[in-house]
């Protein structure tokens, strides 16, 4: 039985290119798809990670030189607070900084750089998984 499908596989070439390219294009579309979903979880474990991201500023305050913040973290990660804005009705300002709060606590956060403005203004802090907390002060 063996000799026979061998000399007709001899005879016939035209049948084994068709199955290498089956063969060949069914591995390029099993790396296509499985990228697709590796990419896909990724995102869903990005979207799962910031939605159990939460950070409050409870407090700021002036002291005696510049500004301290407090931020609580209710979530369930740590949480990296990447930038600071502080917004009143004339000006916009923007700080770098690098405070890590862990789950389920408090950081205060001394800024001697700092000055809030008199009047109304609005405390903004953003973490490094793009979600934003907010404090209005007088």
């Amino acid at each position: 039985m063996w000799i026979i499908t061998c000399r007709r596989l001899k005879r016939d070439r035209r049948g084994i290119s068709n199955i290498i390219v089956i063969a060949l294009s069914l591995v390029i579309i099993l790396a296509i798809v499985s990228n697709i979903v590796l990419w896909n979880y990724e995102m869903n474990q990005m979207d799962w990670e910031k939605m159990k991201e939460n950070v409050i500023i409870t407090n700021v305050e002036r002291v005696t030189y510049g500004s301290q913040f407090t931020f609580e973290n209710d979530g369930g990660l740590t949480v990296h607070l990447v930038s600071l804005w502080i917004i009143n009705s004339t000006d916009h300002q923007r700080y770098d900084i690098n405070v890590f709060v862990n789950s389920a606590a408090t950081k205060n956060y001394l800024r001697d750089d700092v000055s809030l403005p008199t009047g109304s203004y609005t405390i903004k802090v953003v973490t490094e998984r793009g979600n934003v907390a907010v404090y209005s002060g007088n």
